[in-house]
């Protein structure tokens, strides 16, 4: 009965791990600060150790590590308050099959300090996205529902909301971007809806990546909304008019992941995912307002 326990317990971690690789990666997303980009990936990129990274970009230069974890099979999720960068890093414990995270903070140029340390996660806090109220209180999306948590308590419910969420942004004027199964909603803090857009998949899409035909995420500014959808391999843009339009079409093995809006300009994130072994490969775009495309990460 030991040795059966034992054996379980090694195929949970596992798949857990394998779970992570092939349905969540890369886990995190993508932030503007000013005039620097910055997103979660690891590093070295062909490590399938995964040692999470967060990597910084300015138009002129190569991008580079901004913050690297010491952790295998770690993640880090970002969210910016104008120049504040907070980061929450998780990590995967073996020895008690157990995920912990922490939230460090910084400003660009500044070293990253530790405001929230360790602590259990059950909840896989910032996965969907999070943002912080203070230093002491974030709120952050766990599907179907969104939370809020103070530093060193329990969860509890933010707000209300009839539909299920897969992943919460916030987006200015203290509203919030909420993406569901089928729909994304801007909303203020209180959960009122200001603006509602329905229908996002396309139903009649065939053989999605990994089968999974969804909205990765999302990104609102000035009346527009950006989206990532998985299901067709495409970046999409519905303008103030409502008008939804392919930006940046790809195809197999490229898949989209991550959007960000730089002003008028958009920026564009996939990976490759080849499921012979290897670790996914990034693939960053940046779309001007003329609409020309530049490659930032390859």
């Amino acid at each position: 009965m030991k040795t059966r326990n034992i054996k379980t317990t090694i195929l949970s971690t596992v798949l857990i791990l394998l779970t992570s690789y092939a349905f969540a990666h890369p886990t995190g997303n993508m932030v503007v600060i000013g005039e620097n980009v910055l997103w979660s990936y690891i590093n070295p990129i062909n490590d399938p150790n995964h040692f999470a990274c967060v990597m910084i970009w300015t138009e002129g230069s190569e991008p580079k590590v901004y913050i690297q974890s010491e952790y295998a099979a770690s993640d880090f999720m970002l969210y910016n308050n104008q120049n504040e960068l907070y980061i929450i890093e998780r990590r995967f414990l073996q020895a008690s099959d157990k995920f912990q995270v922490r939230v460090l903070k910084s400003t660009i140029g500044e070293e990253p300090r530790v405001i929230w340390d360790w602590f259990k996660d059950n909840y896989r806090i910032g996965e969907g996205g999070f943002f912080m109220l203070s230093d002491n209180q974030m709120v952050f999306s766990k599907y179907p529902e969104i939370y809020s948590l103070k530093k060193g308590e329990q969860p509890t419910k933010y707000f209300e909301f009839e539909h299920p969420m897969t992943r919460i942004r916030a987006v200015g004027h203290n509203q919030i971007l909420l993406l569901g199964d089928n729909a994304c909603y801007l909303v203020q803090q209180s959960g009122k809806i200001l603006g509602q857009w329905n229908d996002l998949i396309d139903q009649k899409v065939e053989n999605p990546p990994m089968n999974r035909n969804q909205v990765f995420d999302a990104d609102y500014s000035d009346g527009e909304l950006l989206l990532s959808y998985w299901g067709r391999r495409s970046f999409d843009l519905i303008d103030a008019n409502r008008k939804r339009q392919i930006i940046l079409q790809q195809s197999e093995p490229l898949t989209p992941h991550w959007v960000a809006f730089r002003n008028k300009e958009k920026l564009l994130f996939s990976s490759k995912l080849v499921f012979d072994g290897s670790t996914p490969k990034p693939h960053l775009v940046l779309l001007n307002h003329k609409n020309q495309t530049q490659v930032v990460w390859n």
